[in-house]
């Protein structure tokens, strides 16, 4: 779409705030899944259908950081993320967050964490952490995974940002409203959560968290209420029981006893979970289950 395409698609009807909303959620999957090749703010602005001009002060105005802030985090999040869990070289990982040297990468770093990659891989991974220390019975409860085969999964989904508790509760609360008032909620239906960043790594103040609804036909998104597609391929499924508080600490046993020892690498696709309680406030907090999909290679 050209600049003028999209003036023209500005000035065609009174854009909503449901509209606009729309439109930061299909560039934030857009930018998600292009993140190492980085597409043209043209190619951008065409998936959000608005004009350049007017798009960069949209997506400011709703997410709070520019365009090329939210892909340098997201790019540098991702980076030491493999720090932690990983013992690839500081080269290819520079490289892969779009670094022609690691001094610039280093240099970027160091702004974005207060540590070197070296000094946040030897205070951050994995390998040495309080709680890979714990007793092996206490880890060999939670780590034992089914290794599946999954098909891709159309969901509806809704967004949030924010601390995981209060970013799952807020983005719940609008997607049964509108499951329900559509009658999209059916005996098979399963309600998913995206996980999309590590607490360890991120400020909770941009965890992106989605609530997320299967569904077996099309539907088109509207408003805060988006549609996207699970990726398929193979996931090592753990289950956690009890409180949703609790999560983090069954996070860091997986990380830090299993994949290290497991012999498997991540692979570039969100973890999600699956929630086998329709309605957590029903349940006592003890006896809530939860499946954790981690992906494979």
């Amino acid at each position: 779409m050209s600049h003028h395409e999209g003036e023209s698609y500005m000035t065609q009807r009174p854009e909503t705030r449901a509209d606009y909303q729309e439109s930061i959620t299909r560039v934030m999957l857009f930018i998600q899944a292009r993140l190492d090749e980085v597409p043209s703010l043209e190619e951008i602005a065409a998936v959000a259908a608005f004009s350049p001009y007017h798009f960069h002060r949209l997506f400011t105005a709703y997410t709070g950081e520019s365009l090329s802030t939210f892909i340098r985090r997201l790019r540098l999040e991702r980076a030491a993320n493999r720090l932690r869990q990983t013992f690839d070289p500081i080269t290819d990982i520079a490289l892969d967050a779009g670094y022609e040297t690691p001094t610039n990468f280093g240099k970027a770093f160091r702004q974005q964490f207060g540590q070197t990659p070296t000094e946040f891989r030897d205070s951050k991974h994995v390998l040495d952490t309080a709680v890979f220390r714990q007793s092996r019975t206490e880890l060999l409860k939670i780590v034992k995974p089914n290794l599946v085969n999954l098909e891709p999964q159309p969901v509806l989904f809704v967004r949030q940002t924010g601390p995981y508790g209060e970013a799952s509760t807020a983005a719940f609360a609008t997607l049964m409203r509108f499951a329900y008032q559509n009658r999209l909620m059916h005996k098979n239906s399963q309600l998913l959560g995206i996980v999309h960043d590590s607490p360890d790594v991120t400020e909770a103040g941009h965890l992106r968290y989605d609530a997320c609804l299967t569904v077996d036909a099309p539907i088109e998104p509207e408003g805060e209420v988006g549609v996207q597609t699970l990726a398929g391929g193979r996931y090592a499924v753990f289950t956690h029981t009890g409180p949703y508080e609790n999560f983090t600490a069954t996070y860091r046993l997986i990380f830090s006893h299993w994949l290290p020892q497991s012999g498997e690498r991540l692979r570039e696709v969100p973890t999600f979970e699956r929630y086998h309680n329709r309605d957590p406030r029903r349940t006592k907090p003890e006896n809530l289950r939860t499946d954790i999909y981690l992906p494979l290679e």
